[in-house]
């Protein structure tokens, strides 16, 4: 996988040399989303371990700290190996893209309060992170 960051490169937007390149700044992008996926979801799964509920194993799995463990791990071993630059930084990042995806179609399976716009935004970094990462690199 081409570098996200070149080295030396801050991994802040830098308006000076402002360049626009498919699938690069949407893959630095993911790694933003990734980074903030981890340290949102890490706490929260945290919090709620001490507090089990006793509830199907399907439930258990898809909603509660089990998957939002699951989540914050992908998420943050993917964000770490795009940094890195890591070969297998494109299967990190996957995967955390389809635990996204999950994310949406999980309230089809197991009734859930519906919570539309997270969702949603789930649904739109998947696609797009999908996207960036399944797509081939200009050699």
């Amino acid at each position: 996988m081409n570098r996200v960051f070149e080295p030396g490169e801050s991994i802040f937007f830098d308006s000076q040399r402002f360049r626009y390149g498919w699938p690069g700044d949407f893959r630095r992008f993911m790694f933003w989303a990734f980074a903030a996926t981890s340290v949102f979801f890490f706490p929260l799964a945290l919090y709620r371990l001490p507090h089990p509920h006793f509830v199907s194993l399907l439930r258990s799995v898809l909603v509660g700290p089990f998957f939002e463990f699951n989540l914050a791990a992908l998420s943050g071993l993917a964000a770490w190996t795009i940094w890195k630059a890591h070969p297998s930084a494109r299967g990190w990042a996957i995967g955390a893209n389809l635990l996204y995806l999950l994310m949406f179609v999980r309230p089809f399976f197991i009734p859930m309060r519906p919570v539309p716009d997270r969702n949603l935004i789930s649904l739109i970094l998947g696609i797009v992170g999908l996207a960036a990462f399944a797509w081939p690199d200009r050699k």
